[in-house]
């Protein structure tokens, strides 16, 4: 069978039709005492897909890193509370840790 021939003229780079990403961005996400105040009626009103889609859409807004000196957990575990394909089951010390820090 003879060897394929491939073409010696290089495509051009697409690049240059990316468009900038935005990440997203609210004031109210970024403002810590109304998400731990959000986070807080979540739980007394027993609804934990509120609660984990209201501390999700906040960690995407947040410095992780910083956020997780802070609170002493590791950063793996807050991409582990935003991840949809993993369980929600956040031990209770990694929730209290996270609410002190950020009402802090």
């Amino acid at each position: 069978m003879p060897k394929a021939k491939t073409s010696k003229r290089q495509s051009k780079s697409a690049t240059k039709s990316l468009k900038a990403h935005e990440p997203f961005k609210s004031k109210e996400l970024e403002n810590a005492p109304l998400v731990v105040e959000t986070l807080l009626d979540c739980i007394k009103n027993d609804d934990l897909d509120s609660f984990r889609e209201v501390l999700a859409a906040h960690l995407t807004t947040v410095n992780k890193m910083e956020l997780a000196k802070k609170a002493g957990i590791g950063r793996r575990t807050l991409y582990d509370l935003i991840d949809t394909e993993r369980d929600f089951n956040p031990e209770l010390a990694t929730i209290s840790a996270l609410l002190s820090t950020l009402a802090a």
